[in-house]
């Protein structure tokens, strides 16, 4: 894991690839992250303890219950609010396009 001092409290990259990302996020109470958005990724938010509000440029979701969710699609303007002490994982993916897929052949029956 890789641990990383920020404003708000750590985050700890517990894992990465080019497809998502998974963090343990430990927030201070009474600070924030950033106003921010992605292009590409959707931001999972599961509440382990605490009190956390997500603004969004559409809405402000509070987590106040252990296993809260809220999921923030690419391109919506968003931040965190820690109105506690609170713990967090954060995932960061990108969506599953199933027609991605490249056939080369149709396939046939063995």
């Amino acid at each position: 894991m890789i641990r990383m001092h920020k404003i708000w409290g750590e985050r700890w990259l517990i894992r990465q690839d080019s497809t998502h990302a998974v963090s343990f996020l430990k927030l201070k109470k009474k600070t924030r992250c950033s106003w921010h958005s992605h292009q590409s990724k959707w931001n999972l938010f599961v509440l382990i303890s605490g009190k956390v509000e997500i603004v969004t440029s559409h809405d402000t979701i509070l987590l106040d219950t252990p296993g809260a969710t809220w999921t923030t699609p690419p391109g919506i303007e968003h931040e965190f609010r820690a109105l506690e002490d609170s713990e967090m994982i954060e995932e960061m993916y990108v969506e599953y396009d199933e027609g991605d897929i490249q056939r080369v052949n149709e396939g046939s029956k063995l």
